[in-house]
């Protein structure tokens, strides 16, 4: 098992059960006491969990997310990476050449790269983040929106990217999001001035996707941003409980 993988199923762990012994994850992973600690630690210094005497527990943080608590970009970039990818490969499959494609913030749409990059298409982004991703032997056009630089989100927001964004007509748009509700169906973001951002993005495009991962059916953030019916689809690697929308598609 790859090391983002065991990442991964730790946290699956200790958030089911709230504490889990060091013994428990050697033997559900299979591997030794000491790949198991430096897990921990990894997942620790991302302020995931709190590392207790012979086991790790859930780190206690408000349930709403907000700019105090929400987890920086470079701390989230392995986590949830299989779904990630199955996510995003699944999600890409309506853009053709000569498109124009909106890839948002965050570690997620950051998984489109390798197909977008095999096709012929115009990529307008906000995140430095995804940039940094990018080939330099990539010869296709890339348009970054200007901004304020967020060095902890890794991207650029605010009034100068909107009216960028006002410029651009997409035919096809790609979200990430904190967290969603299949309740209330609402889609929560932690920042208001990135919510307001993507909401010019959704009137800008003929076509638009959510992509998520089935961590998100547990996140509540500040602000709401968008409604779920609102997306041509919302791409997800595990269904939700309960009746599950018609625009989503799931994509083990």
């Amino acid at each position: 098992m790859l090391s983002q993988q065991r990442l991964y199923h730790i946290m699956s762990i200790v958030k089911e059960q709230s504490f889990v012994t060091i013994k428990e994850l050697m033997d559900q992973l299979d591997v030794s006491k000491s790949t198991v600690n430096r897990d921990l630690i990894e997942l620790e210094e991302q302020g995931l969990i709190t590392r207790e005497r012979g086991g790790a527990m859930c780190r206690e943080v408000s349930d709403t997310l907000s700019a105090f608590n929400e987890v920086t970009t470079v701390n989230k970039e392995n986590l949830c990476a299989e779904a990630k990818a199955a996510v995003c490969s699944k999600a890409v499959r309506n853009v053709k050449d000569g498109d124009c494609v909106y890839v948002d913030s965050g570690t997620t749409p950051v998984y489109l790269l390798p197909h977008l990059l095999a096709r012929k298409v115009k990529i307008v982004t906000p995140s430095i983040y995804l940039i940094k991703k990018v080939p330099i032997t990539y010869k296709g056009d890339i348009y970054l929106l200007g901004g304020r630089f967020s060095p902890d989100y890794d991207l650029s927001s605010g009034s100068m990217a909107v009216e960028m964004i006002r410029s651009f007509n997409f035919d096809h748009a790609f979200f990430s999001t904190n967290g969603v509700s299949t309740e209330s169906g609402e889609v929560y973001i932690f920042d208001m001035e990135i919510g307001t951002m993507k909401k010019e993005i959704m009137k800008k495009s003929q076509n638009r996707y959510l992509l998520i991962d089935d961590s998100k059916y547990r996140i509540k953030a500040m602000f709401t941003w968008a409604k779920l019916e609102e997306f041509t689809n919302i791409y997800v690697n595990q269904a939700p409980a309960g009746e599950m929308p018609e625009n989503f598609t799931v994509c083990p």
